[in-house]
């Protein structure tokens, strides 16, 4: 069933996805949601959860959700390739060693596992995976000094002599073994509507996991490649896949970052690499699977482990460290938790930290300063000194940043703590407020109702457009507004203007 899956998922997502590099197919990180649809709903629940999570893949692509992935820091998204890269590195070190030894959960657990078999370590397969990094090192160079062969991968080359070597020679090392040569057959899905909504959570689940899985592969190739993608087209591209795949008893498939990896280490230039990918695979399963069986496991982990070492990029880290302790606090979070819990926590991890941190950024940018300590000879200072009555009961404040729930207790110590209850009118310039929520609402309302108990009085100057579309939308504070309870000015020097005829005489209307 990967093998179907696989083929099939290589042509439709590389044909109709929108991220160049991506290899679909079956990939660990729904190894834990399969299994468990497997075990509560048969094969059959696990086919038609799929269908459905095809479908809200397709339903998330049409709505656009793809975007929020364009979104995700660049601390987050070199934490989390930087744990994959070593996950696939720990992962390959028992086919290195030569060692066959059961899959574990956690990275520590295989670690152990394969430092407690060293001394049963296959020293023919240590000379493989040796062999074939060096190889894979030095036979560039070599290539590219003959005209007919300096396109010729590297890997292929190194393939083709661990396989000749190990059937030849009769090796002892792990291969990859027997390989199935039947083609997918189509197969009815059984569309029960007691079964359907018995796996609608697990469809919803693997929907969401794949999505996340296939748009953070198309931003790592990004990364890798300094292109693009689409992420509505790569969603819908996955999700048509899904739908299809269960037909041809294929299992939810999704972006594998380490094979989109090596597509790309390996020189890719298009999508077709994608589609091509899965025709050598298909032409494996119908006419070499004989041969196919005995490559090496240790070669295998050889590309992979260059690979690993590739995604681990110790540049972006330093750079990191050296610009933003709390930056770097998040880049370690995320490369920790990716490596020793899953990739979907990690992401989710990442993204609080650094929604928490640009929460105490953004808190930190805001500022309320008085009028008072600037020069008092200019602008503003220069008319509230030239006239007695303003000198005497007008205190202008300028607030820059913006104005929301993060901001209020910069808003309550500074605002509260300046303001000099002495002064009667206060003027709250907001030429420099870019956005104002909810909260920053609510605050701004209890602020005018308190000094008004006070007996003194609000003027807003210089609001910002999108910021006096909010003020407009609250009722209440346009309630106040219209009782004159506060007063909105669009210059600070016209509030000015229209206290001087207060301070003169005039009736403030």
């Amino acid at each position: 069933m990967g093998l179907y899956t696989a083929i099939i998922a290589g042509v439709l997502v590389s044909a109709s996805g929108g991220s160049r590099y991506s290899i679909s197919g079956p990939t660990g990180a729904m190894t834990v949601i399969i299994l468990s649809t497997v075990n509560i709903h048969g094969v059959e629940g696990l086919l038609l959860a799929g269908f459905l999570a095809g479908l809200f893949q397709i339903l998330f692509g049409t709505m656009n959700l793809g975007k929020v992935v364009k979104y995700i820091p660049l601390p987050v998204i070199s934490g989390f390739t930087s744990g994959i890269g070593v996950i696939i590195l720990i992962g390959q070190l028992s086919n290195s060693f030569g060692l066959v030894l059961p899959a574990r959960e956690h990275v520590w657990e295989t670690v152990y596992d394969v430092f407690i078999s060293l001394g049963m370590a296959n020293t023919t397969a240590v000379l493989i995976f040796g062999g074939t990094i060096g190889l894979m090192l030095l036979l560039p160079g070599i290539l590219s000094g003959y005209r007919y062969l300096n396109n010729v991968p590297a890997s292929i080359v190194t393939l083709v002599i661990s396989v000749i070597a190990t059937y030849y020679f009769r090796l002892e090392v792990p291969i990859v073994g027997d390989i199935p040569g039947n083609i997918p057959q189509f197969h009815m899905l059984n569309f029960n509507l007691e079964l359907m909504y018995a796996v609608l959570p697990a469809a919803f689940t693997i929907a969401l996991l794949g999505s996340i899985e296939s748009l953070l592969c198309a931003v790592v190739c990004d990364a890798m490649t300094n292109t693009k993608h689409d992420s509505k087209k790569e969603l819908i591209g996955q999700g048509l896949t899904n739908i299809l795949l269960p037909f041809f008893a294929g299992i939810p498939a999704t972006a594998a970052i380490a094979r989109s990896a090596v597509n790309i280490r390996e020189g890719a230039r298009t999508r077709m690499s994608g589609v091509i990918h899965a025709l050598v695979l298909f032409a494996i399963l119908l006419f070499f699977g004989p041969v196919a069986r005995y490559i090496p496991k240790a070669y295998l982990a050889g590309i992979l482990i260059l690979v690993s070492v590739n995604m681990i990029n110790i540049e972006e880290f330093r750079t990191t460290m050296r610009i933003s302790k709390m930056d770097t606090f998040v880049l370690l979070a995320t490369f920790a938790l990716t490596v020793l819990t899953d990739l979907v926590f990690a992401i989710q991890a990442g993204m609080f930290l650094s929604i928490v941190l640009l929460f105490i950024r953004l808190t930190n940018i805001i500022d309320i300063s008085s009028m008072e300590n600037y020069d008092p000879s200019e602008g503003i200072n220069a008319t509230i000194n030239s006239d007695p009555y303003l000198d005497e009961n007008v205190a202008v404040y300028t607030i820059n940043g913006p104005f929301f729930f993060g901001a209020m207790n910069v808003f309550e110590h500074k605002v509260d703590e300046q303001i000099k209850m002495s002064k009667k009118h206060i003027v709250i310039r907001m030429r420099y407020v870019p956005f104002i929520d909810t909260t920053g609402i609510e605050r701004l309302k209890s602020f005018i109702s308190l000094r008004k108990k006070m007996g003194q009085k609000v003027y807003l100057t210089s609001v910002q457009p999108s910021v006096m579309a909010v003020i407009d939308s609250d009722n209440d504070l346009t309630g106040m507004i219209r009782e004159k309870d506060v007063l909105v000015f669009s210059r600070t020097q016209e509030a000015l203007g229209f206290l001087k005829s207060v301070g003169k005489g005039g009736n403030g209307n």
